[in-house]
């Protein structure tokens, strides 16, 4: 799919499709789009395949005509149950006159709302898409610290897995956006350091300074949930586990209560209790019966209730 933008008045457009704007976007590229840009446009294949590679790394290339840049950005939150949050590949390839852009699959890659930013040269692009991917992944990271809280309320009374998988399928996606948060940093003082060589104008380069400043501030985020999530883990795979115990003593409690009275009942079905009360009215011996059942089984309860709270008192 090929879809060309451009920008007007500071703000980023679609074009018509009889139009070709000086940003140009590809999203899953074809065999034909493939040939295009790798025959005409010159880009190398290799670095084609690398923009569509969720693994590669953010980095900078230098080329005869262009300048290929690799970057991270997270995948659009679909919010399902599985609680995925993934990180995506991009590439994107300045030329003098235009910029070209490859995704796997569609995402934003361009900031949302009226905002106004600076970077409106071929360079400028680039700082903006850097911008919005830091912006993004900032997005992301307070759905994760909402979801987190939820998990956490729900694990204090939980007895069961899920919301513990829940947690380590959280801390993962920590794990892959530390890392790529980490890789478009590198990317940035790279840029800061090739700013002339790039073409940055003086309030572009200011405008890189502020994205640096808060993708530091993005990754500084980012490793203080993971560190929270992992220190947190043993702590709450111990509150499931207590419930768990609480839960078995709870049952244990009424299998003890009901044992001596299985006893009973089973004494009371045989032919000796009949012959035992069989000068006895049968629904004054039976009325006996459940009395005496009744009357143990508060016995047994009440004694298997003071030896919990005793062996609770020594510890």
């Amino acid at each position: 799919m090929f879809k060309s933008y451009d920008i007007t008045a500071g703000r980023v457009s679609e074009c018509p499709p009889e139009i070709i704007g000086k940003i140009q976007v590809y999203t899953t590229p074809d065999e034909d789009d493939k040939r295009y840009l790798v025959e005409e446009c010159g880009i190398d294949e290799h670095t084609f395949y690398s923009a569509l590679d969720d693994d590669e790394i953010s980095r900078i290339e230098y080329e005869e005509d262009h300048v290929a840049v690799i970057m991270k950005q997270p995948r659009n939150y679909k919010g399902d149950r599985s609680l995925n949050f993934r990180v995506a590949s991009f590439g994107m390839f300045l030329f003098k006159d235009r910029v070209i852009i490859l995704q796997a699959e569609p995402m934003y890659i361009f900031e949302h709302g009226k905002m106004m930013l600076r970077g409106n040269s071929i360079p400028g692009i680039m700082l903006r898409m850097l911008y919005h991917s830091t912006h993004h992944f900032l997005e992301h990271l307070r759905i994760i610290r909402s979801v987190s809280d939820e998990i956490e309320n729900k694990i204090e009374f939980s007895v069961t897995n899920k919301s513990l998988v829940n947690m380590f399928t959280l801390l993962k996606s920590l794990t892959y956006y530390e890392s790529a948060i980490s890789a478009n940093q590198v990317l940035l003082t790279r840029l800061r350091s090739d700013s002339r060589k790039l073409g940055f104008s003086e309030d572009e380069e200011d405008f890189l300074d502020d994205i640096k400043v808060e993708n530091e501030q993005c990754n500084n985020l980012a490793d203080i949930y993971a560190g929270v999530l992992t220190g947190m883990s043993d702590a709450r795979v111990s509150v499931v586990s207590n419930n768990l115990a609480i839960v078995m003593k709870q049952l244990t409690i009424i299998n003890i209560v009901f044992m001596p009275l299985s006893v009973i009942t089973g004494l009371g079905g045989m032919s000796e209790f009949t012959m035992m009360t069989d000068h006895l009215w049968w629904p004054h011996a039976y009325s006996g019966l459940i009395l005496v059942m009744a009357v143990i089984g508060y016995v047994t309860y009440v004694l298997t209730k003071r030896v919990g709270l005793g062996e609770r008192k020594k510890h």
